[in-house]
């Protein structure tokens, strides 16, 4: 047993045998904690407490300027939210005692932002000793009832489960709301040029913010029990910080999802290629294709799309294709077909045109033969691939020897 499940476990039967007491209705802000009565309630600096139906809650406020646009057509569009919904969101983010989710975490630190008058105004509720979550809970639910849509990072997966759980436990309940989990936005767009979507790469690589002395996530749990046995207030200076700096850059990121959705004049060609998948699984395939398109003669041009172009060309023609548009799907394949390290997917692509488009299952057979001779020689071969071209060379050769046969009936 860990030390600091120890400090928990006595932390814990301290709470339930401490006998409980009627909380005045005005607190005061001291250095390290808050005058109530005679004694003192020990807070995190730059923390007051606030009254809740279930008691006090330990909160720190901050306002930010925001002079950045507040426009939320193209998000509204592309994802369904009601505009007066976005225009009105609630930016969450949460530090917990585990990393792992389960009823046996908690979160302790909930940080809120919101926009009010020309910036963001900041609250984030601490949880000072554990009989306080039920006043933390409900402080952060009065916030979402206010809220037109909730927006997270990772939130759908991790946060929003995790004080559902909370909930739950507590037997309480918070109104519903539409959720905006920016990863999802973040993968879909960015995967292509970036090596993960972890919420730092993407301040670095997207926002162009750079953390300095940032606390890893992986080291705020032990931070916290540290305060709840030492009760040193700069113990948390660093959570506060991290959970300030994540919440913030929400707002900043998906101010940046607007002007990309908007226009893709200005972006990296792989980030243009990400909108593209993007719009493209959101339904959206006439603009789709113009941007595969675009990105396509760019290539054709010497691009920087070298990395992608075998998954350009072949979404291209794959909504060439959906539309009817057969001949310039076919320039596509065939190009590709001949330029890619591993054309086998465009061969794939191609011989299911030739045969059920075209009706040349001659072509057809004799590019799924070509692929499997390619194939058999390959340094990396793929047993899906390969099983594909196979079937689909066996069925063309089954479709060929019946019009054979036919063909032979008809002139004797």
């Amino acid at each position: 047993m860990t030390a600091d499940l120890v400090a928990l476990r006595e932390r814990i039967a301290a709470i339930t045998a401490r006998p409980r007491t009627a909380f005045p209705s005005r607190y005061r802000e001291g250095q390290g904690g808050v005058t109530q009565g005679g004694g003192t309630r020990r807070l995190p600096p730059n923390c007051i407490e606030e009254m809740t139906p279930f008691g006090p809650v330990a909160v720190r406020r901050e306002w930010f300027p925001d002079d950045g646009s507040q426009e939320v057509g193209a998000l509204s569009t592309c994802l369904g939210f009601a505009p007066d919904e976005l225009r009105r969101p609630l930016f969450l983010d949460t530090e917990t005692t585990g990393l792992s989710g389960g009823t046996g975490t908690v979160a302790f630190l909930v940080g809120l932002a919101w926009r009010e008058g020309d910036g963001l105004s900041l609250a984030q509720y601490f949880l000072c000793d554990f009989d306080q979550e039920q006043a933390l809970l409900w402080a952060v639910g009065q916030c979402i009832s206010h809220a037109g849509v909730l927006v997270s990072y990772n939130g759908r997966s991790f946060d929003w489960p995790l004080l559902q759980t909370r909930l739950v436990l507590r037997r309480a309940a918070w109104p519903s709301l539409p959720h905006l989990d920016l990863l999802t936005l973040a993968r879909r767009i960015f995967r292509p040029r970036l090596p993960d979507c972890a919420l730092q790469t993407i301040e670095q690589s997207v926002l162009d913010l750079h953390r300095a002395d940032d606390l890893p996530g992986s080291l705020i749990p032990g931070r916290y029990f540290a305060w709840l046995r030492q009760g040193d207030p700069r113990t948390l200076d660093p959570v506060f910080l991290h959970n300030q700096q994540d919440v913030l850059s929400m707002a900043l990121l998906l101010a940046r999802f607007e002007a990309m959705l908007s226009d893709s004049d200005d972006l990296h060609p792989l980030d243009r290629f990400g909108r593209a998948r993007f719009l493209e699984a959101r339904g959206f395939q006439v603009e789709a294709i113009g941007e595969y398109r675009h990105l396509w003669r760019e290539h054709q041009v010497g691009g920087g799309l070298r990395a992608a172009r075998g998954a350009l060309g072949l979404r291209l023609a794959r909504l060439l294709r959906r539309q009817g548009r057969w001949e310039e799907a076919r320039a596509v394949l065939e190009e590709c077909w001949q330029t890619q390290t591993y054309p086998y997917p465009a061969a794939i692509e191609l011989a299911k045109l030739l045969e059920h488009q075209v009706r040349d299952l001659a072509a057809a057979r004799r590019i799924v033969s070509d692929a499997l001779r390619l194939l058999a020689v390959a340094v990396v071969s793929n047993a899906q691939w390969r099983a594909d071209l196979e079937r689909r060379q066996q069925r063309l050769e089954r479709r060929l020897g019946r019009d054979d046969v036919r063909a032979f009936a008809l002139t004797g």
